[in-house]
């Protein structure tokens, strides 16, 4: 590098043709010297279709370069042109350090300052720190110091690193005007390039490159003689705030923030609110936290959170709040084995000889697409297994869970993780204890509003005797079950019992819910509602009334989209005649129910169907879908759509089997 100032061009491009008579990006120094082998390992050298800039890492995945070398893309975003950072490599013909390509670049828009971000962080070479104290103008015995790859005094396309000094005799607002010891300037190929100081014991950056005369450079003539650097030593804050670059993301009842780590981060302050301007106060403080990423539970659904993040440092100072973030808590969802934020159908299928498969139909933009078989195994009886759906990792998809009876007392829980191919990963056994899944009832929900989806079961110890367990879920299986409550001999019959989990006061807790037949024509409903310490609190009676004994299959769903679940039954009024009821959800309970249509006689018999629910269009609203099983391996599925009056537009037969499909061997998920 020359670092010597040739005509006042922008200094970004190592390959350009000479002959330039205007201020250009600088490219390398001339006058200066190569860099000791090792040294400067935070330097960068950008490149992209022949042009050529400097820069250095200022963050394991940030590289601190000019504007200016990125002229396609002049808001930001993805670069225009492909663009790799070579980094720790003091002579380029060497091996060492990395070459990363460039995903993203954050412009400034009052200096010629940039900050690409990488493709994958370098962990093994320290940042060169932010400047925290501006330079001293005029600079006095102040020495900075340009590295970079640009054009020497006598190379075009130097190999090695070079680097040059400087004294910084007066400065704007957003600039530094730099005049180079013994005749150093920077060259085409330096722009971008680090101007830094050492003070103290400690080296920090103050500026990059950006414009230079380029006096003393390879085939340049000029005699003028400066650099202009902008400035980065007062917006130490600002590249911070855009290290962060925060996101959310809503998966049930939580919603996950995560960031990049800031170097010297002493925590990070999350403030969040329910409107967009978030103010940066006690009040709206959740806590520091260290680590990148926080999860902010037990919210109600169809709730949007704005979210802002404040880092403090070692070196004392405190960036200015990051852009406001922002995700919305989705509606209790059915099954949505891949995560496109509309409901699937799914089922468990005995294909006999000690076989069994998963099914899952497709959603269409017209109705339900042909099952697909997603796994099978040997060895499995369908009558040994019991099933159920949640999205148990918290990745936005549904997954798929069995106990296995062994008939010995024990039992296994197998998981099958939905993957972003559609497919499902078995993950093989995640709990196994001494537990009778036939004598159980199982339901799933997020107790503890963390996002990911809890089991519960109620379970009969014999002599009317019912407990109630969960187990929550974590990021790779199930922590042992918890008995919640026992309610002692001679209280509950498990066969008089239908559990179903949902959010029934819209707290961001998943309840439970039990209609339970006294067999004379009448139930009860009771309610637990989810709590803080992941419990429930005491049962409630919320509801009684008529309803046939052992004549009703249940479902619950969030009916009418305003963020608590609801409930219905499918009732067998005799002579195949079926009804169906609703019961809403309010903040305390349910209002009465609500007949939404009933078949008439000869229409349906409620021993023929199978019921479950979901939002299959995506409209925040749960619908209904129905299996009936006609015989001889024919089965339709049925849809009801959800409107936004609370009630159902039936939409019919969504798709048939055709001797295909046995509804009497599979069970509706």
């Amino acid at each position: 590098m020359s670092i010597r100032p040739t005509r006042v061009v922008a200094t970004t491009t190592a390959l350009l043709a000479a002959g330039l008579l205007t201020a250009v990006p600088a490219d390398a120094v001339s006058g200066g010297t190569a860099a000791t082998a090792g040294a400067y390992p935070y330097a960068a050298k950008l490149t992209a279709d022949g042009r050529a800039c400097g820069g250095a890492l200022v963050e394991p995945d940030l590289v601190l370069t000019a504007a200016s070398c990125f002229p396609e893309t002049p808001q930001g975003g993805v670069p225009a042109k492909a663009t790799t950072a070579t980094i720790g490599r003091t002579s380029l013909s060497g091996t060492g350090g990395h070459v990363v390509g460039v995903t993203n670049v954050v412009v400034r828009t009052d200096r010629d300052v940039a900050l690409a971000r990488l493709a994958t962080p370098v962990t093994d070479i320290a940042p060169l720190p932010l400047s925290t104290i501006p330079v001293n103008y005029p600079s006095g015995d102040e020495t900075l110091t340009l590295a970079g790859y640009g054009r020497t005094e006598s190379e075009w396309v130097p190999d090695t690193l070079h680097v040059g000094t400087f004294k910084a005799p007066s400065s704007t607002a957003t600039t530094l005007a730099l005049t180079g010891t013994n005749g150093t300037d920077a060259c085409k190929g330096d722009a971008g390039a680090p101007i830094f100081r050492d003070a103290g014991g400690r080296t920090d950056v103050v500026g990059v490159s950006s414009t230079s005369w380029q006096h003393g450079c390879f085939g340049e003539t000029t005699t003028k003689q400066g650099t202009v650097a902008a400035r980065v030593d007062d917006i130490a804050g600002w590249i911070r705030q855009q290290t962060l670059a925060p996101s959310a993301k809503a998966v049930g009842h939580a919603i996950t923030l995560t960031w990049h780590a800031v170097t010297g981060a002493t925590g990070y302050h999350i403030y969040a609110a329910t409107t967009p301007d978030v103010p940066v106060d006690s009040a709206h403080l959740l806590g520091s936290f260290g680590g990148t990423s926080y999860t902010h539970t037990g919210l109600p659904a169809k709730q949007t959170r704005y979210y802002r993040i404040v880092v403090p440092t070692t070196d004392g100072w405190t960036a200015p709040p990051t852009d406001v973030v922002s995700a919305t808590t989705p509606v209790a969802a059915g099954n949505d084995f891949n995560g496109d934020g509309k409901d699937e159908a799914g089922a468990a299928y005995d294909l006999q000889n000690a076989r069994v498969g998963l099914y899952v139909w497709p959603t269409t933009a017209t109705g339900v697409g042909a099952p697909a078989l997603k796994w099978n195994t040997d060895g499995w009886e369908a009558a040994k297994a019991r099933w159920v759906t949640g999205d148990f990792n918290g990745d936005g998809r549904t997954d798929f869970g069995a106990f296995y009876d062994y008939l010995d007392g024990g039992s296994n829980l197998f998981l099958w993780y939905a993957n972003a191919s559609g497919g499902f990963d078995s993950q093989g056994i995640k709990w196994s204890g001494a537990f009778r899944p036939l004598n159980a009832r199982f339901t799933t929900g997020d107790f503890d509003g963390d996002g990911r989806t809890d089991i519960a079961a109620a379970y009969d110890n014999g002599n009317a005797d019912l407990s109630v367990l969960t187990w929550h879920a974590t990021a790779t299986g199930f922590d042992a079950p918890v008995t919640q409550w026992r309610t002692g001999p001679g209280n509950w019959n498990l066969a008089q019992s239908d559990w179903r989990a949902g959010d029934f006061n819209g707290d961001g807790r998943a309840d439970l819910a039990a209609f339970y037949d006294y067999r004379d024509n009448t139930a009860n409903l009771f309610l637990w509602y989810g709590n803080a310490s992941g419990g429930f609190d005491a049962q409630n009676v919320k509801w009684n009334g008529g309803i046939p004994s052992g004549k009703a299959k249940f479902v619950s769903g969030d009916f009418d989209g305003d963020g608590r679940t609801d409930l219905g039954a499918a009732i067998d009024l005799g002579s195949a005649n079926l009804t169906f009821r609703t019961w809403h959800a309010t903040a305390t309970g349910v209002d009465a129910p609500v007949t939404q249509w009933t078949t008439g006689a000869g229409g349906w018999n409620l021993g023929q169907s199978q019921w479950t629910a979901g939002d299959y269009d995506g409209d925040g609203r749960t619908d209904l879908l129905a299996s009936y099983d006609y015989g001889s391996a024919n089965t339709n599925l049925f849809r009801w759509h959800a409107n936004a009056t609370g009630g159902f537009d039936a939409e019919g037969v969504k798709w048939s089997s055709n001797g295909t499909f046995d509804a009497g061997r599979s069970k509706l998920l």
